[in-house]
């Protein structure tokens, strides 16, 4: 079993928050058999000293590994390539850059700050998953978008702006759309090509 002791900070008011860089899903009741998965794979992947631990939302999990978590969808993609087996119980990791306090304040000054690498002729979306909170998915949508003075494209974005909201805090990424690493989407391309 892969440690699961997390490093804790204070932010705001007092509020204690526990670190991570990695966000993943598996399927209900199944958190245990996915966070002894996914520290396998990460130890695999060259972090033997990754930490994983299953939040109060069911069938999600959060981590802390030393290898850079933008790196990880396609570290995942490749191992999948050569060892497709050992995914039976992840679904799908998102790299997560910044950990705040579940504050639209404080999200929107973080997402200001990543935001600049989002060139002036490139486009994005703001996508929210939000769980055991009370902020308004709405609000926080136009929130992250009031931060950004680039073009919205809905439907096929230069970047994401994932907002992933667990109870008190939030974790903040830009990514590319091809950083969000899908268990089953992987799966499907490597059946086609033996269509």
């Amino acid at each position: 079993m892969h440690p699961t002791r997390f490093l804790k900070h204070s932010v705001g008011k007092g509020l204690l928050i526990k670190p991570f860089n990695i966000v993943a899903s598996t399927f209900r009741f199944r958190e245990s058999h996915a966070e002894e998965e996914l520290g396998e794979i990460l130890s695999i992947l060259g972090d033997p000293l990754a930490e994983i631990r299953p939040t109060a939302v069911s069938g999600l999990l959060i981590g802390r590994t030393r290898i850079d978590p933008m790196s990880i969808p396609r570290m995942l993609g490749d191992l999948l390539k050569r060892e497709p087996w050992r995914f039976r119980y992840l679904l799908r990791i998102l790299p997560i850059e910044k950990v705040v306090e579940a504050d639209l304040n404080m999200m929107q000054e973080s997402i200001r700050d990543l935001s600049l690498r989002i060139s002036a002729q490139e486009t994005f979306r703001v996508t929210v998953e939000k769980r055991h909170n009370s902020i308004s998915s709405d609000d926080i949508i136009r929130g992250m978008a009031s931060e950004i003075s680039r073009a919205v494209d809905l439907s096929d974005p230069d970047w994401i702006v994932l907002v992933e909201v667990i109870q008190n805090v939030a974790g903040l990424s830009i990514i590319r759309p091809y950083h969000i690493f899908s268990t089953v989407v992987e799966m499907r391309k490597l059946g086609d090509k033996f269509i």
